[in-house]
């Protein structure tokens, strides 16, 4: 070997060690029940690892671990103590006990949180290697999934948006033949998962991950010719998972002369073979070397055990990062606007002033969406900030939450609220926990153009703020007028939170507005008070707000009744001061919404408010909502669906008679 490789290999060596004797050593832990949780041993896959990451630069490059990568978090630089002090969950918890064992990461330097959900992963992986190379980085991503995670959608989503987009991501699957109890012959049914590459586009290859030398040079060869070609590519590394998944399995499922069979090729002892072999090392100086590193691993987890607890009183619960816009954009102003078109005017007013927003969805660039909300901005922006996304929108989601992750303030469409349900994992669990449990911001706004009265039918006409809310972490912005489209839609754009941005499809183009935008970006906190009135609070939004305007109208003489009317504007986090107070003056409460009544938004006000102010209530709050079935198509039928100016009426009726 070349000295080179022979002063690598040492190197490598290291850091293969080390990280079976830290895993032996935190599964004692957990047996004597000071590690919680679990631990996943990467037992037999060191090599895989070691050999891949030790090709990256952290400093450019973007990774994702997965729960058998120990190894590679000391490569990148975490230190022993920090490791166990994350599986302890001690005062110096990366999360602060939040989430545990090697659920952690360094967004900052391209090394991205891990979650249970593995392959959700990959498309922030993808998403930040844009990032970072939009940023003027030669970056490539190394996206890691083990052969059960091979399986998922985000697998394919992800090397298909790499793919059409060009930007050099190496997929790399650690093959370890096991997915938990299922062997590769019940995941899939070809030998090389690799050869999928040609459905892409690009190229791959397999190669056998337990000598690490080999694996190093392999991925060494593939990065380069990546850095120069801007391609991404899919590697194949076999190796074997020599213990159960968890320190709790056995693993009595395993053929035993299988994994005899595989423990001949142990990376570790095959690499500390080659050492002595090649005279790189003698045995003593072997023995010195792994007594100094056992002397550490010693020194740095006792440490850890030692380190004081968390104090729950002490962190912070918060869901959201705080948000102080950094940014004064020029003036604006627009008159007889559609709320779409305020929409236009909005991104392009942040696409034209801050080269960090982009935008990416489906048929948004030279078509312009859907809805036109787009129109004309790709053709002043170009591909580097309207892109058009491949039909897959968890992939998509997760591309921008990686790209979020490296500072980037991506505005993501779906095309249809209906259609973020294929998003829901990196929405939810990936976007929504990230704050909580990482510390860090991560500016993301998805519109979400939703609602009836189009005769859309079931799957195009979903209002889902209702599913999101039930969800910490996401804020939700629900505009009802011409300039809340605007203004709102900046503040989210500069909210340094996931923000989903909903649309009601049917006043698109229905209403006319102006917008006078003074340049101050509005924070996402406060509800307005549309109307004063002293016998009855009415919340609404969206095309509901409109109906209860002229529900109002109607009857408000009639009835001798004067009626507070409230746009919420910011569903979650919600306004409860300005609301409490109406219904302390008011003393009845109606809430009218679009979306479903089970598990709602509006079940969800009224419940907080019973808390606030219930001794101030004369009647019983209301909630007036569709009936719980889906969207039907035909007119006729939405149209008793949908509550309306005349049902909002007699519900009004109804309550004031209470």
């Amino acid at each position: 070997m070349p000295l080179h490789e022979l002063n690598a290999l040492l190197r490598m060596y290291k850091y293969m060690y080390m990280s079976r004797k830290c895993e032996d050593r935190l599964i004692e832990l957990y047996r004597q029940g000071i590690v919680k949780g679990t631990v996943t041993s990467g037992e037999g896959n060191e090599a895989a690892i070691v050999g891949a990451v030790s090709t990256l630069n952290p400093e450019t490059d973007v990774c994702n671990f997965m729960q058998r990568d120990f190894a590679g978090y000391l490569i990148w630089g975490v230190s022993i103590y920090h490791l166990f002090s994350h599986y302890i969950a001690n005062k110096d918890s990366a999360t602060q006990g939040k989430d545990g064992n090697v659920h952690h990461g360094i967004p900052e330097r391209g090394l991205l949180p891990m979650v249970s959900h593995l392959g959700a992963m990959l498309p922030n992986v993808v998403g930040a290697t844009y990032a970072r190379r939009k940023q003027g980085k030669n970056s490539i991503g190394l996206a890691i999934i083990g052969d059960g995670g091979t399986s998922t959608g985000d697998f394919h989503e992800s090397i298909n948006i790499a793919s059409v987009l060009g930007i050099p991501v190496l997929f790399f699957i650690e093959n370890n033949q096991w997915a938990y109890s299922t062997p590769n012959s019940l995941q899939f049914k070809c030998s090389d998962l690799s050869l999928r590459s040609a459905g892409y586009g690009i190229k791959g290859k397999k190669i056998k991950a337990t000598d690490v030398s080999l694996v190093c040079r392999e991925v060494n060869d593939i990065v380069q010719e990546m850095r120069s070609t801007g391609e991404p590519f899919i590697l194949q590394a076999d190796t074997y998972r020599l213990s159960g998944h968890a320190a709790y399995d056995k693993a009595e499922y395993v053929p035993a002369d299988e994994l005899n069979t595989w423990k001949r090729e142990d990376p570790v002892p095959m690499a500390r073979s080659k050492i002595v072999s090649e005279g790189i090392q003698s045995e003593s100086e072997m023995q010195n070397l792994e007594e100094k590193w056992d002397r550490k691993i010693d020194d740095e987890s006792n440490r850890a055990l030692q380190a004081e607890k968390i104090n729950p009183s002490s962190i912070g619960w918060n869901v959201f990062a705080e948000t102080k816009p950094d940014i004064t954009l020029p003036p604006h102003s627009g008159e007889n606007l559609t709320p779409v078109q305020a929409v236009n005017h909005a991104l392009h007013h942040a696409l034209a002033h801050d080269s960090n927003v982009f935008l990416i969805g489906e048929d948004i660039g030279y078509f312009g969406g859907p809805f036109k909300a787009t129109k004309d901005l790709f053709k002043e922006f170009g591909r580097g900030q309207v892109i058009d996304m491949p039909l897959a929108e968890s992939g998509f989601c997760g591309f921008a939450i990686g790209a979020s992750e490296m500072g980037l303030r991506p505005v993501v469409e779906m095309q249809f609220s209906d259609f973020s349900t294929d998003a829901i994992t990196q929405i939810c669990v990936n976007a929504g926990t990230f704050f909580f449990r990482t510390g860090r911001r991560l500016p993301l706004t998805i519109r979400m153009p939703g609602g009836g009265g189009l005769s859309y039918g079931p799957f195009h006409s979903e209002d889902l703020e209702g599913l999101y809310g039930t969800f910490p972490g996401l804020k939700l912005v629900y505009p009802s007028v011409v300039e809340d489209y605007f203004s709102l839609l900046l503040g989210s754009i500069y909210d340094d939170n996931p923000v989903l941005f909903f649309e009601n499809k049917f006043l698109h183009r229905r209403l006319r507005g102006n917008v006078t935008f003074t340049g101050e970006i509005e924070r996402l906190e406060k509800a307005r008070v549309h109307k004063a009135g002293d016998n009855l609070t009415i919340l609404a939004y969206g095309a509901m707000f409109h109906e209860v305007i002229a529900a109002v109208q109607a009857v408000e003489k009639r009835l001798d009744a004067s009626i507070e009317i409230i746009d919420p504007r910011i569903l979650k986090p919600f306004d409860w001061d300005t609301l409490a107070e109406s219904v302390t003056k008011t003393h009845r409460l109606l809430v009218v919404h679009e979306s479903w009544g089970a598990c709602s938004i509006g079940s969800w006000i009224i419940s907080g408010i019973l808390e606030k102010v219930f001794f101030e209530l004369d009647a019983p709050p209301m909630l007036f909502t569709p009936p719980d079935t889906p969207v039907p198509f035909a007119p006729e039928l939405e149209e008793v669906y949908r509550p309306g100016r005349e049902s909002i009426a007699e519900t009004i009726q109804r309550l004031l008679s209470m």
